[in-house]
């Protein structure tokens, strides 16, 4: 019992510790780097569900943020952690049950709306093909051409 009393204090600061430095110095952040295989980058299809999944992209100096879901109808989507609108705050996307929610406006989205419908708040959608196993195909050329809304955005 004594030992209890001595270690839950240090393992609770720990964690404190380690959940401040995630905050505010981004340590295990939302994005899940990936890399390019040849023109492509790929999306295990395993790693796709209703549950949004975040990425990032580098191309040089610039980190082009993008997130991948299952749609209510079974379609998978992906799209820029970015939209039209409000873009240069910075803020993008988080995932409220079926919706995605603009960080800075609080619009929500249906995912099942996610490339079906551009412009405005909407997150901005990347042509993607699905392979026969079920892996995410999003062409690089795609997401590059994505960089223009984290260039200036804020962060």
């Amino acid at each position: 019992m004594k030992l209890f009393r001595l270690i839950f204090p240090a393992a609770l600061m720990v964690l404190a510790l380690s959940t401040v430095a995630n905050a505010f110095l981004g340590f295990g952040g939302k994005y899940e780097t990936v890399q390019p295989q040849g023109d492509t980058v790929r999306i295990k299809a395993a790693d796709i569900s209703d549950t949004a999944r975040f990425y990032a992209f580098k191309d040089g100096g610039a980190e082009i943020r993008f997130f991948v879901v299952k749609g209510p109808d079974g379609a998978v989507r992906a799209a820029l952690d970015a939209c039209d609108v409000c873009w240069r705050e910075g803020k993008g996307y988080r995932q409220q049950g079926p919706n995605m929610i603009c960080e800075n406006c609080g619009m929500a989205f249906n995912t099942a709306r996610i490339n079906e419908v551009r412009g405005g708040c909407n997150p901005h959608p990347l042509e993607r093909t699905v392979d026969a196993g079920g892996d995410l195909l999003l062409r690089v050329a795609e997401l590059k051409a994505g960089a223009k809304y984290f260039a200036t955005a804020k962060k």
